[in-house]
């Protein structure tokens, strides 16, 4: 599967900006927590990508969680080949924000995950 396909462009597009507002903040009190734009999911599982930037190449930002939360890069092209018998990655459209980046990744260390999403 195409890595572009599995967000919608003008989340696609929101991540991108986000990125190149975040690189030159990167590092400075000045970084930004963003919200997140897009979730990412395997139905049926726990496994899911809370994504806030990424670059033209597919590397990614946000909250990820494949057996434990945490926040770090993930290459989207490698994402859309996980394939779990017939199961892949799907973009989670019904996702509402309600919180930052960091607010969701309080709320996984205390919760023991991503459990409430």
């Amino acid at each position: 599967m195409e890595w572009t396909s599995l967000i919608r462009p003008q989340q696609m597009q929101q991540l991108i900006i986000n990125h190149e507002i975040q690189q030159p903040l990167k590092g400075t009190r000045k970084e930004i927590n963003f919200q997140p734009i897009v979730k990412l999911h395997i139905p049926g599982t726990f496994c899911m990508w809370l994504l806030t930037e990424c670059d033209n190449d597919g590397m990614a930002f946000g909250l990820c969680q494949i057996q434990c939360a945490e926040l770090g890069s993930v290459w989207l092209p490698e994402v859309a080949d996980l394939d779990l018998n017939g199961v892949r990655v799907i973009e989670d459209e019904t996702f509402v924000v309600n919180h930052s980046l960091t607010t969701y990744a309080d709320m996984a260390k205390r919760n023991g995950g991503l459990l409430l999403l």
